[in-house]
């Protein structure tokens, strides 16, 4: 029944839509109230005797090669036993005519894709901007099923740049499973074939890398917020120019961890991020003798 209507005939709220028609109808008078009318909602389809299972379209993503536009067929395990093969049957052809050669390659990449989304659950608007840039990348392109899956991992590690959420590459390589070498390969095939991508990449900051250290670290509030204020110092003072973020962002966890009683050693930083304590040490001295820093050892 559809709520907030009332019939011009008779007066009744009883209205029904029926989906077959397209139609909504006074259930008591049987008036057609409007016709033709039309949805902006999903697609769908009841099936007679199955009004709790209907045929929907997806939500619009880029996780899918079609964009998640096209339908999805219901359970076979849902149907009777001697439907099935006819089911498996419009399965299997619903995927030949879904996607063409040339999507083929864009859908095994996505495969890859979304399975490292599962694996690092990142913010939904990574995982979109991810399988943006995947498509773009692989446009006239046909690629073996090896450099699929590094270019699908390449193009998340770009997302989160992108979207202000930097990763060690390091960190990232291992929780892929894809050696740094063969990611930077993938990174390089994806900026030949996006045009501008640069651009869209925000420019390291070592303060976004903080927060994730301080978490892995077990360290309060106060030590992000001291260890914000000297990596932003630091960045005052040129003191990032031709260094990377990350090695900023761990000395300023370190030093800051030692002002505030709360020591983490060189090496048990160094191990949280993947970098060497050698990168640490040398970034530590740097910001010591710039900020006139005394530490009581």
């Amino acid at each position: 029944m559809v709520e907030g209507l009332k019939c011009p005939y008779c007066g009744s709220k009883n209205i029904i839509f029926d989906y077959e028609r397209n139609e909504l109808v006074c259930a008591d008078c049987g008036s057609v109230i409007e016709d033709r009318l039309i949805d902006y909602g999903f697609e769908h389809r009841f099936f007679k005797n199955r009004e709790t299972t209907p045929r929907t379209s997806g939500n619009y993503t880029f996780r899918i090669h079609d964009n998640g536009i096209g339908g999805s067929l219901p359970d076979i395990h849902t149907v009777s036993f001697r439907q099935r093969e006819k089911w498996r049957k419009m399965s299997r052809l619903q995927k030949k005519i879904r996607s063409n050669n040339d999507e083929k390659i864009l859908e095994k990449s996505l495969r890859h894709l979304n399975r490292f989304i599962e694996l690092l659950r990142p913010p939904s608007y990574v995982s979109e901007t991810a399988g943006k840039i995947l498509k773009k990348a692989l446009i006239g392109k046909n690629y073996k099923e090896k450099t699929l899956r590094e270019m699908a991992a390449a193009a998340l590690y770009l997302a989160y740049k992108i979207n202000g959420l930097p990763k060690s590459v390091k960190v990232y390589s291992k929780e892929v499973g894809i050696p740094h070498s063969r990611l930077w390969h993938a990174q390089r095939k994806i900026y030949e074939s996006v045009k501008n991508l640069n651009k869209m990449i925000k420019e390291d900051d070592p303060t976004r890398y903080i927060p994730y250290l301080v978490n892995k670290l077990k360290l309060s509030r106060k030590v992000e917020y001291l260890a914000e204020y000297l990596a932003y110092l630091a960045k005052k003072e040129g003191l990032t120019n031709g260094k990377g973020a990350l090695g900023i962002a761990t000395a300023s966890v370190y030093i800051s961890s030692i002002l505030l009683d709360e020591k983490r050693t060189q090496l048990e930083i160094a191990e949280a991020v993947n970098v060497s304590d050698v990168t640490i040490r040398n970034r530590y001295d740097e910001m010591v003798r710039s900020f006139d820093i005394e530490i009581m050892v």
